[in-house]
């Protein structure tokens, strides 16, 4: 059934509009596009490896936050290599009453990540993390949107690559919901993950070929919010899954195309029915106006 998207006053439209409804120069409908290597790797400054003022976003090179088996740094790992790896991580989401596997990592978070941590991996020492913060723009129930990922990642003393995660797919917000006020990020840091306790993000990983939750050796349980890969083992199922079936196309990824189309027609007839509105509006308003005039005219009394 089409999802209807419901708007409530001039406020609504007003901001809808600043946007860019169109399209143009950006806005609301801004794909989510990502930045060249050259301009990553401008960015970094000692161990910032890039950064965006913006919302606080960053890669950078960390001291571990807790002692224990040195990690295998420096090491060197190709960015497109980390970019298959990175993109091949799947979070299970509700998308209103139904679960699907969807990417991690948006296709901006994905350049970034793989150019900076290539970068990071190659100088970090071995009592060195890179830590993340981003936002990217992900699929929602109607339309696009914002979403934070947080991260602790190294390699391992026996060379997987471990991430642990502080926030996954966590709803981007500037302000309180309940109170509308500016959220204080001093008290409200979007932290990455630590080896000292489970975060318990409220989006988990779907595990897949080469991938694993850690075993917490304390407490004999997996943690929920830490994985690691075998870089080896996922590579080898990524150039698999390319060449099975000579590059015919899945029927979920047919599906999935199918209704992002959908989905961007039905935007295209909100934007539109929106826009007929707004017209129907300007005549309202420029008769109002007429009718102001009117009465700023005084009438003599006799």
């Amino acid at each position: 059934m089409r999802q209807i998207v419901k708007y409530s006053g001039i406020l609504a439209m007003s901001v809808l509009l600043s946007a860019g409804l169109t399209g143009c120069g950006g806005g609301l409908f801004t794909a989510d596009g990502p930045e060249t290597e050259a301009e990553i790797l401008q960015g970094q400054e000692g161990g910032t490896l890039w950064e965006a003022q913006a919302h606080l976003q960053y890669v950078e090179i960390a001291r571990r936050d807790t002692p224990g088996l040195p990690n295998e740094h420096p090491t060197v790992i190709a960015a497109e290599e980390l970019r298959a790896v990175l993109g091949s991580i799947y979070v299970n989401e509700l998308f209103g009453i139904t679960r699907r596997d969807v990417p991690l990592f948006s296709p901006g978070e994905l350049q970034i990540l793989g150019v900076a941590l290539a970068n990071g991996l190659s100088q970090a020492e071995e009592n060195e993390d890179i830590n993340y913060v981003l936002n990217g723009k992900h699929r929602g129930l109607i339309a696009s949107e914002t979403k934070t990922n947080t991260g602790r990642v190294f390699i391992g003393n026996d060379g997987r690559l471990n991430i642990i995660f502080g926030l996954i797919h966590e709803e981007f917000r500037t302000h309180e919901k309940s109170t509308g006020q500016p959220i204080d990020r001093r008290l409200h840091p979007m932290n990455p993950g630590k080896r000292g306790f489970d975060s318990k993000p409220g989006v988990r990983v779907a595990i897949d070929k080469g991938q694993a939750y850690y075993l917490d050796p304390k407490t004999g349980k997996e943690r929920t919010d830490w994985i690691v890969i075998d870089i080896a083992t996922v590579l080898a199922n990524v150039k698999n899954r390319k060449s099975d079936g000579d590059g015919t196309v899945s029927p979920e990824l047919l599906e999935d195309v199918a209704r992002n189309k959908q989905e961007t027609g039905n935007l295209r007839d909100d934007v539109s029915g929106m826009k007929e509105i707004i017209f129907e509006m300007s005549d309202e308003i420029e008769r109002l106006k007429r009718q102001i005039e009117d009465m700023k005219v005084v009438t003599p009394t006799p």
